[in-house]
């Protein structure tokens, strides 16, 4: 069956969500750069502790391939002929899928080259990655399972009015279900608003961190999958982000002298105050972590 490889031409075309050229400001800064502060699969999402963990670089990584594993098992991925990415990053879970729980074949689905051109240099046949918006998106056969893990962040602009952002999430879902072959399930993990709103969306954030995005409440991820999906599990899991934050703080701070030879002393400031201003809303309420399964109905 041939790969579902859409092509870069389809960048940006009625896109609802995020444009390339944004996203591409903040990850395309290079691989070198992340790959000094993340954890060795690069993994660029929470991840989920338990009792005992410890905070040194081996207890982070494994937190991070738990996360990993529990979205796996909530979508039935597992022994999977096909499974489908959604914002694949570096592929960390698409290597998860594929080397350690048995699946034929992965999709990745990313805006950025970076992330396509890591993967793609990993040579593994059963990796496919599509560099396109999710709504330009054309499988040529449907899936067993979907994951998506800190994607749906880049779903909505935050110039979008309510009413826009409503019928892009509803979109995204009435696409996921024409994807997921009868009873297939889909696990996502999203950062959400807490107590904050709108209005309350970082400045800083907002032009240096992440241009053209913004976040959603969990009621509203809920009501946009409403008849296309049932939600069978559900946790919120917003102290576990701070603490996958200080890790990738201490990391950071750990090889400053190597990430300002490659990106420049400016750059390695702002990833720092980024990961100030997310530790304090995570820890305060005013942002949360979502982890979301649905089944497919229909």
């Amino acid at each position: 069956m041939a790969p579902d490889t859409t092509q870069a031409t389809h960048l940006g075309g009625g896109h609802p969500g995020t444009s390339s050229d944004a996203l591409r400001s903040h990850y395309d800064i290079g691989t070198d750069f992340f790959g000094l502060w993340l954890d060795p699969s690069l993994t660029y999402s929470c991840a989920l502790y338990e009792d005992g963990d410890t905070d040194d670089a081996a207890g982070f990584l494994k937190a991070q391939l738990r996360k990993l594993d529990i979205h796996i098992d909530a979508a039935h991925a597992a022994g999977a002929d096909r499974v489908l990415d959604i914002g694949c990053g570096w592929g960390s879970m698409m290597r998860r899928l594929a080397d350690d729980r048995g699946v034929g074949h992965v999709t990745g689905m990313t805006m950025t080259e970076a992330h396509r051109t890591h993967v793609n240099a990993l040579g593994n046949p059963k990796l496919a990655v599509a560099l396109t918006p999710w709504a330009g998106f054309e499988p040529t056969a449907p899936y067993d399972a979907i994951v998506s893990l800190e994607a749906f962040e880049h779903f909505a602009r935050l110039t979008s009015t309510e009413d826009e952002k409503r019928a892009g999430y509803r979109a995204f879902f009435e696409r996921a279900h024409g994807w997921l072959k009868p009873g297939g399930r889909m696990s996502i993990q999203t950062i959400v608003y807490g107590t904050a709103t709108k209005a309350d969306f970082s400045t800083f954030c907002a032009t240096e961190v992440f241009p053209n995005s913004d976040l959603r409440r969990l009621h509203e991820v809920i009501e946009a999958s409403d008849r296309l999906f049932e939600v069978e599990r559900l946790r919120m899991d917003r102290q576990m982000y701070v603490r996958t934050i200080q890790s990738w703080l201490d990391g950071l701070r750990a090889n400053r002298g190597r990430a300002e030879a490659i990106v420049g002393a400016d750059v390695v400031r702002r990833f720092e105050n980024y990961c100030g201003v997310f530790m304090i809303g995570f820890h305060t309420g005013r942002m949360n972590l979502a982890r979301i399964s649905f089944r497919k109905l229909g």
